[in-house]
C-alpha cells in the first residue's frame, strides 16, 4: 500500500472516530439533559394546582359547587380499552363524580326501591360524550334525568347508557347491533348525534368516519412492519419527551400559542359534507328502523345543540364560539341541511334540539358542545314527551 493512500484512511478513521466520539457525547449529553428535565417536570407537576374548571363555569353554570372540581380531575384519570367493532369502551372506575361498570357503561340513576308488579321499561341509550354525560355527576347525566323523570310519572324503566366519549352514530348503530347479537331485547333505542359526525367528518375531509380515523390508519399493520413501528416507536418518545414539552412551554411562552389551535383540516366544500353528514345519518336512521321492525323496539332519534345557536351567549360561552370559530361553517350547513330535511322533520320520532338553547340567556355550554347539569335537564324535559309519546 502506497503511503499517501495509507496516510488518507488513517486520517479517514481518525475522522470517523472523531464523529462517533461527538455523537456519543452528544447522546449522553441530551440523555442527561432529559432525565434532568423528566425530574424537574415530575417535581413541578407534583407541586402545581390540578387542573380546575374555569371559575366562570363553576360559579355561573354550578352555582359554585365544589365538585366540578373532582369531576374534572376524574375525567383526566379515565382510561380506554379496545372493544371490538367500536374501537374503545372506557375502563371501570369508581368515582365520586363518574361510575363506570365492567362493560365500559356510565352508571344510570335507579329508585331508592324498585318498581315492583310492572315490567320495567328497557330503554338503551346511544350517543357521544354528551350523552355520556361529560360534565355531570352520574345521577345528573341526560339518561339519569330521563330515569328519575320518568319514575315520577310512575313509568318503571330500566335504562342502559352505551354512549361513549367520542362516538359517532355509526359506531352507536354497531353498538346496537352487538347488544342485538347478544340477546338484549330494548324497548325504545334512542340515538343522541349531531356534533362528533359533523367535527370528525371536518377533520376527515369526508362524512362517516369515526373520530380521528387517521389513527387506525397509522396503526393498521403496524407490528407487521418494523420500519413503520420504529417510526412510531421514535415518533412517540420524541412527542413524550420532557424536551418536547420544553419546546412547547417555550412556544406557548413567545409564541402565545392559544388553547385549542385549530388543527390541520383537509381541503373540502363544507355544504358537500354536511349534505354527506346527513345522508349518512339518513341511511343509518333506515338500518335501525328494519332493525326496529325486526326486534320490536321503538327508536326516537334527537339531533343535539351545540354554543354557535344561542342567540345570546354570555361572555364564557362568546370565549369558547371563538375558541372553535374554525368548527361554526360546517356546524352551519350541517343545521341548514337538517332544517331542509323535509323526510327527517315529518318523522314523529326524530327530535331536532338543535334551537333548544337559542333564547337561553344563562350559562349553559361548558364548552362548544358540552352542557351543565341544568342544561341536561333542560334537554331531558325537552326529550320526555317524546319517549311517552313513542306508540307502544
Amino acid at each position: 500500500m502506497s503511503r499517501p493512500l495509507f496516510q488518507t484512511i488513517r486520517r479517514a478513521a481518525a475522522a470517523l472516530r472523531t464523529a462517533w466520539l461527538l455523537l456519543g457525547l452528544t447522546l449522553l449529553l441530551l440523555l442527561a439533559l432529559e432525565l434532568g428535565l423528566r425530574g424537574v417536570f415530575q417535581l413541578k407537576d407534583r407541586v402545581a394546582k390540578p387542573a380546575v374548571p374555569d371559575a366562570r363555569v363553576v360559579r355561573d353554570g354550578y352555582a359554585g359547587a365544589a365538585w366540578p372540581i373532582d369531576h374534572t380531575r376524574e375525567l383526566e384519570a379515565l382510561a380506554a380499552r379496545w372493544e371490538p367493532y367500536v374501537y374503545f369502551r372506557q375502563q371501570p372506575f369508581a368515582g365520586k363524580t363518574i361510575t363506570i361498570d365492567d362493560l365500559g357503561r356510565r352508571a344510570v340513576w335507579r329508585p331508592p326501591v324498585p318498581d315492583s308488579g310492572r315490567p320495567p321499561v328497557k330503554i338503551l341509550m346511544l350517543g357521544g360524550s354528551s350523552l355520556w354525560g361529560f360534565g355531570a355527576r352520574d345521577d345528573q347525566t341526560i339518561p339519569s334525568l330521563l330515569a328519575h323523570s320518568l319514575h315520577e310519572r310512575g313509568v318503571a324503566a330500566e335504562i342502559r347508557n352505551l354512549s361513549e366519549i367520542g362516538y359517532v352514530n355509526t359506531q352507536e348503530l354497531v353498538a346496537l347491533v352487538r347488544e342485538l347479537q347478544g340477546g338484549y331485547r330494548p324497548d325504545v333505542v334512542l340515538f343522541y348525534d349531531g356534533v362528533n359526525d359533523t367535527t370528525s367528518a371536518l377533520l376527515a375531509g369526508k362524512p362517516t368516519l369515526t373520530t380521528n380515523e387517521v389513527n387506525r390508519v397509522r396503526e393498521f399493520n403496524l407490528l407487521q412492519s418494523p420500519g413503520r413501528l420504529t417510526a412510531a416507536l421514535i415518533g412517540r418518545l420524541v412527542a413524550d419527551s420532557a424536551l418536547e414539552r420544553l419546546a412547547e412551554s417555550i412556544g406557548r411562552r413567545f409564541l402565545g400559542a392559544p388553547a385549542t389551535a385549530r388543527p390541520a383540516l383537509v381541503a373540502a366544500d363544507p355544504a358537500v359534507l354536511a349534505r354527506g353528514v346527513v345522508d349518512g345519518y339518513r341511511a343509518n336512521i333506515a338500518i335501525v328502523d328494519a332493525l326496529a321492525k325486526q326486534y320490536g323496539f321503538r327508536p326516537l332519534f334527537v339531533w343535539q345543540p351545540v354554543v354557535f345557536s344561542k342567540a345570546k351567549p354570555v361572555p364564557f360561552e362568546q370565549e369558547e364560539a371563538a375558541k372553535y370559530a374554525w368548527t361554526a361553517p360546517i356546524f352551519a350547513e350541517v343545521a341548514r341541511a337538517i332544517q331542509d330535511a323535509a323526510d327527517l322533520k315529518a318523522r314523529r320520532d326524530f327530535v331536532d334540539l338543535s334551537d333548544v338553547f337559542r333564547e337561553a340567556d344563562d350559562l349553559v355550554f361548558i364548552d362548544y358542545c358540552h352542557t351543565t347539569e341544568a342544561g341536561n335537564a333542560r334537554i331531558a324535559e325537552a326529550v320526555l314527551p317524546h319517549i311517552l309519546e313513542l306508540p307502544r
